[in-house]
């Protein structure tokens, strides 16, 4: 189990830091955070890992297909 931090996981998808934020309020598929303290909210990498996954099945149409 890994936990990612904002920076890590905006880099795992190749984003800006800055532009991380916007993903996730507009995905609402996004996972949510582990929140460890007020300020501080980490990711768990298999979580990322699982959301680029279907992302990416969506965008193939995979799971778009009904037969």
């Amino acid at each position: 189990m890994t936990l990612l931090t904002p920076e890590e996981v905006a880099a795992k998808l190749g984003l800006s830091r800055r532009a991380f934020p916007q993903l996730r309020y507009r995905d609402e598929t996004f996972p949510e955070p582990i929140k460890l303290s007020e300020k501080v909210w980490r990711w768990y990498e298999e979580d990322i890992d699982k959301w680029v996954a279907t992302k990416k099945e969506t965008y193939d149409g995979k799971s778009e297909r009904t037969g």
